[in-house]
């Protein structure tokens, strides 16, 4: 960043903007380590109050730590809360993105989206959450190897659902700009996916959600098709070590309540899912997929599982 905040000045998005210490007496609610690590700034951006935090020192925040302390500061301060960063790798940058953090990285690149500051603001303006069918169908495609065009017809051939099902879903993905669609001469629809993919699960993180509806938990394993999910679903794909019963994940469709299950307590946790569990083409058909599982432990507490998930993704072979 060319600005020291030091100066009381700071540019973003080539925009030279004042910045003044906020008073401590305007900072009561927030704990000791918060007001040690961090100085605080009161600025107007695009006639938009703005708190700005800047580390006094290398910070080893995770993207999900920022989330909760700007949470917190937004709290006590009543504005909404940026954080200036020195130079984060493009990763950091695409997590905090994720978790829906406000950064400020360089003079070039802001993350504000409240003001319309750069492209992936608009991406989370304009996108709607998906429907089961549809967040299936995205996260089979950026975990297959497909290079071509695909039709509603080879989706139907490899996934649970039916035509109508798979065009609507197609509807929502392309309103929601995730997909282009074309007509061919004999009025077969042509599926495309314009955008790398590690670039379209970025893009696509404001419409998505976790495939959980609803957790029961049972002293025995369903009788019904299920996968292995939650912390040992994890451990299949990390370093993480597997609990002795853990999660598992069973399709809406295929869960029927029953004395066997209840909302308190059990060996096991049964995730009742929107969607399948696992994914045509999944190399094991007992354990759910590696982005759906993301989606499911990405608001986790532990600071182990968040690791393990940001390592999963990093992997990924997009």
């Amino acid at each position: 960043m060319d600005n020291n905040m030091s100066n009381s000045n700071l540019s973003i998005l080539g925009i030279n903007i004042e910045l003044l210490p906020i008073d401590r007496s305007q900072l009561k609610g927030l704990n000791a380590d918060t007001l040690l690590n961090f100085s605080f700034y009161s600025t107007v951006f695009r006639n938009q109050v703005l708190c700005i935090i800047e580390p006094k020192r290398r910070s080893n925040y995770t993207p999900l730590k920022y989330k909760r302390l700007v949470e917190k500061i937004e709290s006590v301060v009543g504005m909404p809360v940026a954080v200036s960063l020195d130079k984060p790798a493009y990763y950091e940058r695409e997590r905090l993105i994720i978790q829906g953090v406000y950064f400020i990285a360089s003079d070039k690149y802001a993350f504000l989206p409240m003001l319309i500051a750069n492209e992936p603001v608009k991406a989370k303006q304009t996108l709607r959450k998906l429907t089961p069918v549809a967040q299936y169908v995205l996260l089979y495609y950026l975990q297959n190897r497909i290079t071509k065009s695909l039709t509603i017809k080879d989706l139907q051939a490899v996934m649970p659902y039916n035509y109508l099902a798979l065009s609507r879903a197609i509807v929502v993905l392309e309103n929601n700009c995730l997909c282009h669609c074309d007509k061919s001469a004999d009025g077969t629809k042509n599926i495309s996916f314009t955008l790398p993919k590690r670039e379209l699960w970025t893009k696509a993180q404001a419409c998505l959600t976790s495939p959980v509806k609803k957790v029961y938990y049972s002293d025995n394993l369903p009788d019904t098709p299920y996968a292995v999910s939650g912390v040992n679903a994890l451990a299949h794909y990390s370093h993480l070590n597997p609990e002795r019963y853990g999660s598992v994940a069973v399709w809406d469709k295929y869960f029927a309540m029953n004395d066997l299950y209840n909302e308190i307590e059990g060996n096991y946790s049964v995730e009742v899912w929107k969607y399948p569990p696992v994914m045509p083409s999944q190399p094991s058909t007992k354990t759910v997929d590696k982005l759906s599982l993301y989606l499911s432990l990405k608001d986790e507490i532990d600071a182990r599982i968040e690791r393990e998930l940001q390592l999963m993704i990093e992997k990924m072979p997009w």
